[in-house]
């Protein structure tokens, strides 16, 4: 097993349909060992109570082979507004770093390729003068 089980206040789960957008999706958030528990109460209680469609952590298989832990943080669906609202709570919560956002339909094509990077969402914006 490399994954617990999801954890979410309206019983999530994944949608694959016909595009990326249109699909569920997560962030993966890598959090270094042994911070683990730093976010994960929080990430767990942001789920809980409903500010993130659901998170899933690793476990101890997974972080052996990866080298950290990993946590995936949960879009209903993998469109700009829903994916910049979860990222905005993942940031409240502390988390830090470039983030990668994968929708479900990739997961399941097994495609290594991610549709957002926080980067796409944050940082200075360029106004036209």
């Amino acid at each position: 097993m490399q994954w617990f089980p999801v954890l979410s206040k309206f019983e999530f789960r994944t949608f694959i349909r016909e595009t990326d957008e249109a699909s569920s999706g997560k962030w993966m958030v890598p959090i270094p060992v042994p911070d683990i528990g730093k976010f994960w109460e929080e990430l767990e209680d942001a789920a809980v109570d409903g500010r993130v469609a659901a998170v899933k952590k690793s476990t101890i298989q997974l972080r052996q082979k990866i080298g950290h832990d990993l946590v995936c943080v949960y879009c209903a669906t993998s469109d700009r507004e829903t994916v910049a609202e979860t990222l905005q709570t993942i940031r409240e919560i502390g988390v830090e770093g470039e983030l990668r956002y994968k929708s479900d339909l990739a997961t399941t094509e097994r495609r290594d390729e991610y549709l957002y990077r926080s980067s796409d969402f944050e940082g200075p914006i360029f106004k036209p003068s």
